[in-house]
C-alpha cells in the first residue's frame, strides 16, 4: 500500500513538473521576444502561437482521455484552427472593422480580441455538433456519454490553448505601467492569474488519480499536465482584455 501511495505522488509530482516547465517556456518566451523584438511584434505572437502548436500536438499524442482517433483529429483540428485566428488577422472575416471600431480607442485596442471570441464561438459550437455527430456514427455506443464529454473536454481545452497569443498584452501593460494605483492593479491581476494556474494544477492532481486512459495510450500523465496549460489559454485572454477595460 505504501508503496503504491509513493508510487502515486512521484508520478503526480512528475506531471506538476512538467505542467510548470510549461508555464515557464510560455512565459520566458514571450519575454525574450518581447525584449527583443518589441511586445507587440508579430514575431512574439507568432513565437507563441509556435511553443502552443507543440503543446496541441503533445497533448494530442499523450491524450488522456478514452476516446478514439477520430476524437482527437476533432480536437486537433480545432485547436488548429484557433490558433489560426488567434495568431492571425483570420478573425477579421468574422468581425469586419467599421468607421465605429476605428474611432473608439477601447474597440480598436481590444479588437483582436473579439475576433478571437467571435471565432471560439463558432468553434465550439462546431466542436459540439460535430462530436455528437461522431458519437451518433459509432456502431457501438457503449458508454456514449463519456465519449462524447471526453472528445468536448479535449476539444474545448485545444481550442483555449490560442489564449496564450494574447500574452504579449499583459507583458506591454507591465513594461509601462506607471504610479502607484496602476502598479496595484497591475501586481492584482498577476497574483489573480497565479492563483488561477495553482487551483489549475490543484485540480490536475485530482484528475491524476481518477486518470483511467486507453490501454493503447502514450504516457497520458503527459497529457494530464497539458491540460491546465491549455484551459490557461483563457485566463490569458480575459487578463489582456481586462487591462484593455480596466487600464494599469
Amino acid at each position: 500500500m505504501n508503496e503504491s501511495v509513493e508510487k502515486r505522488s512521484a508520478g503526480c509530482a512528475r506531471m506538476l513538473g512538467v505542467q510548470a516547465a510549461a508555464y515557464v517556456v510560455f512565459i520566458v518566451v514571450a519575454l525574450l521576444l518581447s525584449a527583443v523584438r518589441g511586445s507587440m511584434s508579430t514575431t512574439v505572437v507568432y513565437g507563441l502561437a509556435a511553443i502552443a502548436l507543440v503543446v496541441l500536438v503533445v497533448f494530442h499524442v499523450c491524450w488522456p482521455f478514452r476516446a478514439g482517433v477520430a476524437d482527437r483529429i476533432i480536437g486537433m483540428v480545432t485547436g488548429l484552427l484557433s490558433l489560426v485566428f488567434a495568431a492571425t488577422t483570420l478573425g477579421e472575416k468574422l468581425v469586419p472593422t467599421n468607421e465605429k471600431i476605428l474611432n473608439d480607442d477601447l474597440m480598436r485596442n481590444t479588437y483582436p480580441m473579439m475576433c478571437w471570441a467571435a471565432a471560439v464561438a463558432g468553434l465550439l459550437v462546431l466542436l459540439t455538433v460535430v462530436s455528437f455527430g461522431r458519437q451518433m456514427l459509432r456502431e457501438e455506443r457503449s458508454h456514449l456519454i463519456r465519449a462524447l464529454s471526453h472528445c468536448v473536454t479535449g476539444g474545448a481545452a485545444s481550442i483555449s490553448l490560442a489564449g496564450w497569443a494574447f500574452l504579449p498584452h499583459v507583458v506591454v501593460t507591465g513594461q509601462f505601467v506607471e504610479g502607484e494605483a496602476s502598479t496595484g492593479k497591475f501586481v492584482a491581476l498577476i497574483v489573480a492569474m497565479i492563483v488561477v494556474a495553482l487551483l489549475l494544477a490543484y485540480a490536475s492532481v485530482f484528475w491524476m488519480k481518477e486518470l483511467d486512459p486507453a490501454e493503447d495510450a502514450r504516457e497520458p500523465w503527459v497529457g494530464v499536465a497539458m491540460l491546465p496549460v491549455m484551459l490557461f489559454g483563457l485566463v490569458v485572454f480575459a487578463a489582456a482584455l481586462l487591462v484593455q477595460i480596466v487600464g494599469c
